[in-house]
């Protein structure tokens, strides 16, 4: 029947779900919408809703990438489809649980920030209601914007993901003069990619190292889309975070904490579990670590260079950028390795899970914390 198309299985649901979600995700973006309310709230930052819907748009595309990698690239999707659900069934399933995911993860507070922030200088309750309508309208550009996302990097048929990604760029432009026209586009968008999607599809390249070398830094970058993306991305928030506070009078090298905010490579043994199996238990565990270790600091230092000579230029000490640049690698690489050979990440169902422990956060605290130390010692 017609209406099947739209049907979702919830064999296939309970599947999907038990395989890839756990309760710490679930834990972990309730904190994260809680945290957004409080910084909401309290805060005298105002968004411009037409500005901010370009970050509610990339956020959940961004996402639904490592959904798309961590999930049905890591092969256990496609384990899924050998039992007795049909293919289309289990992808609608999979489109409705990752939108939810990213819902909580990103949609929900960025939209819950955002209205708060100027809820707190709403008055009439005209305003208000002009802020709830506003709220509505982005999660469901949110939510659209995550299964056309999920729909561009795994979708099977390649006429479908041109389709996805042209209707996020026109989505996201009409936000611009029609607030409500882009909503309800993005909402037939989500209507139709639960309808057309009939199977997902990711393949993931299988990592390797550099013929020259045997390096494991260099052959996750030279093999592995997210960690490329994760590394250039961060570099260009440093930067970016640099200019901005070079403008406020801040030419210190704080921002050079931002580039090891690289968590597929500080998790790297914790997402190859196999990996650091044989590691440990072959003889000179402890040089493949130190390896690893003085290859990830060389990695940072090159991008802490760039990011210290922007600071340079805009005013900054050349002394203490090139001793913050030297610490904050060597601090956050030795951080990252220390944790993956005393306290690695075993108990997780996807690898998703491992990019979004709180543990990441430590390699770039013992980082900024160098920084911070270098700052106030540097004459």
């Amino acid at each position: 029947m017609p209406w099947q198309r739209w049907s979702v299985n919830r064999a296939a649901l309970r599947a999907v779900t038990g395989q890839f979600v756990g309760r710490q995700s679930a834990l972990g973006a309730v904190l994260l919408c809680a945290l957004a309310a409080w910084f909401g709230a309290s805060t005298d930052l105002r968004v411009n809703p037409h500005i901010a819907v370009a970050g509610l748009v990339l956020a959940p595309v961004g996402l639904s990438a490592t959904i798309a990698s961590t999930w049905i690239g890591s092969g256990r999707w496609d384990d899924l489809a050998r039992f007795p659900h049909r293919r289309d069934e289990l992808a609608r399933a999979t489109c409705l649980v990752a939108g939810a995911v990213i819902l909580l993860e990103a949609v929900v507070p960025i939209t819950l920030f955002i209205t708060l922030a100027d809820g707190g200088r709403a008055g009439p309750s005209s305003e208000a209601g002009i802020a709830a309508t506003t709220a509505v309208e982005m999660v469901v550009v949110g939510l659209g914007a995550s299964l056309l996302g999920l729909t561009l990097w795994a979708g099977e048929r390649i006429g479908l993901r041109w389709a996805a990604g042209g209707a996020l760029v026109v989505g996201t432009l009409l936000w611009w003069f029609a607030p409500a026209a882009s909503a309800l586009l993005f909402a037939v968008c989500v209507v139709a990619t639960l309808g057309c999607t009939d199977g997902l599809r990711a393949r993931r390249t299988q990592v390797g190292t550099v013929r020259s070398r045997r390096s494991l830094v260099l052959g996750e970058l030279a093999t592995v889309r997210t960690t490329q993306v994760n590394t250039l991305i961060m570099l260009v928030v440093a930067l970016v975070f640099t200019y901005v506070m070079a403008g406020r009078g801040l030419s210190i090298p704080m921002t050079m904490a931002f580039v090891v905010v690289n968590t597929p490579l500080n998790a790297y043994f914790s997402r190859y579990l196999s990996t650091r199996a044989v590691v440990m238990a072959a003889p000179g565990s402890r040089r493949v670590f130190t390896a690893y270790a003085r290859d990830l600091t060389l990695l940072y230092l090159m991008s802490n260079c760039l990011v210290g000579a922007l600071v340079v230029w805009l005013g900054g000490g050349l002394v203490e950028a090139v001793a913050a640049g030297v610490a904050a690698s060597l601090a956050g690489a030795s951080t990252a390795v220390l944790l993956e050979n005393y306290w690695p990440l075993t108990g997780w169902k996807s690898e998703r899970d491992v990019m979004r422990h709180p543990r990441k956060y430590l390699p770039p605290a013992a980082a900024l914390l160098a920084v911070v130390a270098v700052h106030v010692l540097a004459p």
